[in-house]
């Protein structure tokens, strides 16, 4: 088929049998990797959009051969490049060493035959296998290196090196988890759900096989998998190379005024001023929180969101704080949507660490010093988007008090056609006499006559919420509060005796579409050239 003329008929029939024989065999969710020139069997599509790849990008050179297979029903030998690539979901990588190993032919001998993707005991027995083979493979080519033999050795080596993680079983709904003081219950304590998922299962010995519901009461209903902090900053000190990078930020970083580091920032030096026993370890470990959701399932699922909870260490060098290897992964929260304000549920074991990591510390062998000391570590700040900012901090960042900047003081107006609440008195962060606030005609039609407000301060909004009750859990949201409150928590993190601000990074996607008219990102659309007529404003703008 790659040799036809992409316009022949016979190409195009060719085409249309591949699409129809592959999804019915080799389909995943209701997507392929598109195995097209330009996709290269690396991007996953429906059925639609992979014929017309084909169609008109053609086949890449080495789909070529199960594609003609595929689509003349010859399937008894597919090659490998379906049964791992498409049938497996595997990298490219991986899959390139493993043919080098084992042959084209015998791959599927080692690592299992297509149709696994509906069975998820055999993919895990495939990984497991697979991961074995890998490393089998590994001691062969080196064989005076300290390796496992097999998948389970390998588990049990990286959970004597305390890096392993824990299993902690949480509420269906969010409320708890069932962890410290209420690891034995086996209920919710306050929607009393059960704990344990409520399965089908086959009836055995019956002739119509009806399926009857029962529970099962060794499969949680959520599980959130947490590693521990203290063994990993431990460790990081038991390397002398890495000792030494730990303590950068005092002993080597360039002091002459410019921003090189976080630690010549202000929130570091303000840190360092209030605590100055702490500061005085130049050893301890400063921190910052990131959070943000994805989806691990890409095109697949586009509905599922897993959200992990990373820290950044910052006593590092500049070039080596944001390598991936260096990001501390604390916290995968499982949920087929995002967590919402009953993120703090989750961080629970998080905030106890880093108290005692703060009150207490951990006795650490420093392996550059030859001697013990006592390990204290504090969190800076957190990082994430402006959706991620409400979530940790509390302050709803919707609505008409959503800037927190401007707080209750926030200008806001209501857009009648795009029925969402805007913010147009930016000109207020101008100085007075600046001219673009008697602009009238670029901007709302009026002359902005407001001052900037000052940012609340620790002392005002731990007084704002003095005695606020948190009430986390699904069934007891419509009980919270009222849409003129922007507030929906009393965040965990003050539950840290230093916690004193948070600082957001917010890339400005839409802003950004709407300057580059970035379809599906631009903000300027009819609707809101309705709003510009409305308003009475920007008459060049008005639809026609």
């Amino acid at each position: 088929m790659g040799k036809l003329p992409k316009y022949s008929d016979r190409y195009r029939k060719g085409v249309e049998a591949f699409v129809n024989q592959a999804f019915s065999r080799y389909v995943v969710g209701n997507e392929l990797k598109c195995p097209c020139k330009k996709c290269g069997n690396r991007f996953w599509s429906g059925s639609k959009a992979i014929h017309e790849h084909l169609v008109c990008n053609g086949p890449c050179a080495h789909s070529v051969e199960w594609i003609y297979e595929v689509s003349t029903h010859e399937i008894d030998r597919v090659t490998d490049e379906m049964d791992i690539n498409i049938g497996v979901g595997l990298g490219d990588e991986f899959d390139a060493m493993i043919h080098n190993a084992y042959g084209t032919n015998d791959v599927t001998d080692h690592v299992g035959r297509t149709g696994l993707n509906n069975d998820a005991r055999k993919f895990y027995r495939l990984v497991k296998e697979g991961f074995s083979d890998l490393l089998e493979l590994i001691k062969e080519v080196f064989p005076h290196i300290n390796l496992p033999s097999f998948f389970s050795a390998a588990k049990g080596m990286i959970k004597d090196l305390g890096l392993d993680y824990q299993k902690i079983h949480a509420c269906p709904n969010d409320c708890m988890l069932f962890w410290a003081e209420n690891e034995r219950l086996e209920n919710c304590a306050k929607c009393g759900t059960s704990r344990w998922r409520v399965v089908e299962k086959k009836a055995k010995a019956s002739s119509d096989a009806n399926i009857e519901l029962a529970s099962n009461p060794k499969i949680p209903a959520k599980v959130m998998r947490y590693f521990p902090l203290k063994p990993r900053l431990q460790r990081m000190f038991l390397s002398s190379d890495f000792s030494s990078s730990m303590t950068w930020h005092t002993l080597s970083r360039k002091k002459d005024g410019r921003l090189r580091h976080p630690a010549d920032g202000k929130g570091w030096k303000s840190m360092d001023s209030k605590y100055p026993e702490f500061a005085a370890e130049m050893r301890n470990v400063l921190l910052g929180l990131a959070a943000d959701g994805f989806n691990p399932y890409g095109s697949m699922n586009t509905s599922h969101s897993t959200w992990p909870v990373v820290l950044v260490n910052y006593n590092l060098p500049p070039w080596l704080i944001m390598k991936p290897e260096n990001l501390i992964l604390l916290t995968l929260i499982p949920r087929p949507v995002y967590p919402g304000n009953e993120i703090d549920v989750y961080m629970q074991p998080l905030i106890t660490e880093l108290k005692e990591l703060w009150v207490v510390g951990i006795e650490t062998y420093d392996a550059r010093l030859d001697n013990t000391f006592k390990l204290h570590a504090s969190l800076l700040w957190t990082i994430s988007d402006f959706p991620g900012y409400g979530i940790l901090s509390g302050w709803s960042t919707k609505g008409k008090l959503a800037y927190p900047s401007c707080h209750y003081e926030t200008s806001s107006t209501y857009l009648k056609h795009s029925k969402k609440v805007v913010y147009l008195n930016h000109r207020k962060f101008l100085p007075p006499d600046h001219k673009w606030r008697s602009d009238r005609c670029r901007f709302n039609g009026d002359v902005e006559m407001l001052s900037c407000p000052d940012i609340l301060s620790e002392a005002e909004v731990e007084e704002l919420l003095r005695g606020y009750e948190n009430d986390f859990g699904k069934p007891l949201k419509r009980n919270r509060g009222t849409s003129d409150c922007p507030w929906k928590k009393k965040s965990i993190f003050f539950e840290l005796p230093y916690w004193s601000n948070h600082i957001e990074k917010n890339i400005c996607d839409k802003i950004l579409g709407t300057l580059l008219n970035i379809g599906g990102k631009t903000k300027d659309h009819l609707n809101a050239r309705q709003d510009l007529e409305e308003m009475g404003i920007r008459k060049d703008l008005h639809p026609v």
